[in-house]
């Protein structure tokens, strides 16, 4: 038996892997999983491993140490000689391991880039750049969640004597959403007024979010006569936030909550406004998109590319909050029909969908290999 192994540092933090990892499972791709975190344990269908060290302070500082602790790790395992492919589910967290293994025991790889790969590791660190383009030009493919990111990545980053043949091997692949919200999908049928304008938002509430720009945009359409409405659901991280959204009567905050409240929520908003300041994909965007509603995102961060702008909402500049007002006017020009692409093209954020599409890229690297 043959295994795709994956390096996946952000397992424990999120589901999304697990739902990617079920669905190869139902493709008969089987699949081990290493985490580089401190060891765990998680009742799946398939194999997992952890790294039996937790990082420390230290080791979390220094990339290189870290590294290492990781490469090493892995190069102990006894059944390294049953992979037949590397899958490094970021750019510098896990594609280093993948590069330095590929090297070693001549294996394939592909890599995901990823939001800390674009805002943290080449924004920041500056003496890791060339690294991950060395990472992603010894790629079989790289995966880029949206088209702003790719775009990002390869007019700011890789130098043109390598863009060309790196640029060849990128693709964009999405993220999935849980299938309760596709299993539930709603097609809105009454036509929608602007005298009264129900806004959502819902996630963590901290800056990055910028849920304060949406509360600028609701003043300045409520000022100028309109009846907005704004509802925040979710966990308060930023306490001067959290005052601030008890300070105004038309905002309803309330508690992050099961997704089953989540859909109700989305049922009876107009819009869903989230425009954070960086975001690696954004999954309440197609979840909100599988409830009829049209979203506002922002330029150049996860979500935007994967539409045209004003197929199924708008991208906007995060601080500009006469233009946030501006795009959820404009949609009330057009609400029934955008309205009813967001739920259609919701199909787009299937993991089995997306599962499918990797493992056709498995499937070709493994039979190029055999070539």
């Amino acid at each position: 038996m043959k295994y795709i192994f994956h390096i996946c540092p952000s397992y424990l933090q999120t589901s999304l892997y697990h739902n990617l990892f079920v669905e190869l499972e139902s493709y008969n791709e089987k699949n081990i999983v290493y985490v580089p975190a401190v060891s765990a344990i998680r009742n799946v269908s398939y194999k997992t491993e952890y790294l039996n060290k937790s990082f420390s302070v230290f080791d979390r500082l220094l990339y290189q140490r870290k590294q290492n602790l990781i490469f090493y790790d892995i190069c102990k395992k006894e059944y390294l000689s049953d992979i037949k492919l590397l899958h490094a589910h970021t750019l510098f967290s896990a594609g280093y391991a993948a590069y330095r293994i590929s090297k070693k025991m001549k294996l394939k790889y592909i890599v995901a880039i990823r939001d800390t790969d674009v805002n943290i590791f080449f924004k920041r660190m500056t003496h890791l750049r060339n690294l991950g383009v060395k990472i992603m030009y010894n790629a079989e493919q790289v995966i880029f969640l949206s088209e702003a990111y790719k775009k990002t990545v390869l007019t700011k980053y890789v130098p043109k004597s390598k863009k060309t043949l790196i640029e060849e091997k990128s693709i964009v692949i999405p993220n999935g959403i849980d299938k309760y919200f596709l299993e539930n999908r709603y097609y809105r049928k009454i036509e929608k007024q602007t005298d009264s304008i129900k806004i959502l938002f819902v996630g963590e509430i901290t800056r990055r979010k910028n849920v304060t720009e949406t509360i600028k945009a609701c003043m300045y359409l409520n000022s100028r006569g309109y009846k907005v409405s704004y509802t925040v659901v979710g966990e308060i991280k930023n306490t001067f936030i959290g005052w601030r959204l008890k300070r105004y009567p038309f905002i309803f905050y309330h508690p992050k909550c099961n997704k089953e409240q989540v859909l109700q929520y989305m049922r009876t908003a107009d819009v869903f406004v989230m425009p954070s300041i960086t975001e690696t994909f954004g999954l309440v965007y197609a979840e909100a998109m599988s409830q009829g509603l049209p979203i506002i995102y922002t330029k150049g961060q996860g979500f935007d590319g994967h539409f045209k702008d004003g197929e199924i909402g708008f991208a906007v500049n995060c601080f500009d909050y006469k233009m946030i007002a501006q795009k959820i006017l404009e949609i009330y020009s057009n609400y029934d029909s955008i309205s009813e692409r967001c739920t259609s093209y919701a199909d787009r954020f299937d993991w089995k969908k997306i599962a499918f599409d990797y493992k056709e890229i498995y499937n070709r690297i493994v039979s190029n290999i055999k070539k």
